[in-house]
């Protein structure tokens, strides 16, 4: 599997794995954006009920057009974890509730957000990497028209 994922309608994919222990940080990536207007601390409330915590929240190089958020989600480990179908509804819940806020702010700073990603992972890996050990999910989201239009 190449180390560069291809955001676009193919972009939904899982990687299934064992049981993870959940350890939250938020790394810095050179050459990203950060973005601080949403709280890592601030439990995510979705409807599936499972925990998650922000991990990783930038605008993406080098067109700065793409809002990325990547989830810890330790529900999707193990043999029960959350299935991709019960996932995908908390990733437009995101989307919606969190991601369309926060691209409008940024618009308003003056950077243009077409597309929000969310990504949940069982554990923590940094954007751009690859851990096909680790369960994963992730959606890709056109908000040109100012909702959350999955690709």
């Amino acid at each position: 599997m190449s180390a560069v994922f291809a955001y676009s309608s193919l972009a939904r994919f899982a990687f299934r794995a064992g049981v993870v222990a959940a350890l939250l940080s938020f790394w810095a990536v050179a050459g990203v954006a950060q973005v601080s207007t949403l709280d890592t601390a601030e439990p995510i409330a979705v409807p599936s009920g499972q925990a998650l915590s922000l991990f990783e929240k930038q605008v993406i190089p080098p067109e700065n057009k793409i809002l990325y958020l990547g989830f810890v989600a330790p529900a999707l480990a193990g043999e029960y974890g959350v299935t991709f179908d019960r996932a995908s509804v908390d990733m437009d819940t995101i989307c919606t509730d969190l991601g369309i806020g926060l691209a409008g702010k940024l618009i308003g700073d003056g950077l243009r957000i077409d597309e929000i990603v969310v990504r949940l992972m069982e554990r923590p890996i940094a954007y751009g990497e690859v851990d096909e050990t680790a369960a994963q999910f992730l959606n890709a989201y056109d908000i040109s028209g100012g909702t959350c239009e999955w690709y």
